[in-house]
């Protein structure tokens, strides 16, 4: 009787140990539920809020995007209602064909000197001695452009010299002309076909 009471006990207990385990398996499992159902619900919160960051962020650049539509075309429109002003403007289109040439006349040297100069500060940005090289073809080039402006100046001025000279040359003439003669020159004795002498 005891050995029967010893193994209906020790049954028991072994009953009671497998009902223990399932109990604990069924609480993990119960608590590894909550805690996938914890994640799931974290990283749906962190998908919807990753969502709904990238929706403002889109919303934020369609919003830019139109924001720049709306200033260039508006910039356009401007720049557009300037050219037809300038277009329509019949003093500009006077003067326009004379300071395009002026323009034409020393674009040509300054573009050049100009490309020169952006490819001398592409090579040289961070070379002191070539920066030094640099400032000193800009000052050549600005004394080119002082040397430039000169010359118009010295050949305006010798223009203005020539026609002057040639106005004195004239009076020179024509007064040489009416002493030689005896007395001034009467438009009536001018006869068409006439010779006169305008040597200086």
């Amino acid at each position: 009787m005891t050995e029967f009471t010893a193994v209906a006990s020790a049954q028991r207990r072994r009953l009671l140990l497998i009902e223990q385990q399932r109990l604990d398996q069924h609480r993990a499992n119960v608590v590894r539920r909550r805690q996938d159902s914890f994640n799931d619900a974290q990283r749906r919160q962190q998908i919807i809020a990753q969502r709904v960051a990238l929706d403002a962020q889109r919303i934020r650049d369609r919003r830019n995007d139109i924001e720049f539509e709306i200033e260039a075309q508006l910039s356009f429109e401007e720049q557009q209602r300037v050219l037809d002003t300038i277009d329509n403007d019949t003093v500009f289109q006077r003067n326009q064909s004379a300071i395009e040439d002026e323009l034409n006349s020393s674009r040509d040297s300054r573009e050049a000197a100009e490309a020169r100069l952006l490819r001398d500060l592409e090579t040289s940005r961070n070379d002191a001695i070539e920066r030094d090289e640099l400032a000193q073809r800009t000052e050549d080039q600005r004394q080119a452009e002082i040397n430039r402006a000169n010359r118009i100046i010295e050949r305006r001025i010798a223009k203005r010299d020539a026609d002057l000279q040639a106005r004195i040359d004239l009076q020179f003439s024509l007064d040489r002309i009416n002493n030689s003669i005896g007395g001034p020159l009467r438009p009536q004795d001018a006869v068409p076909g006439n010779l006169l002498d305008v040597r200086a």
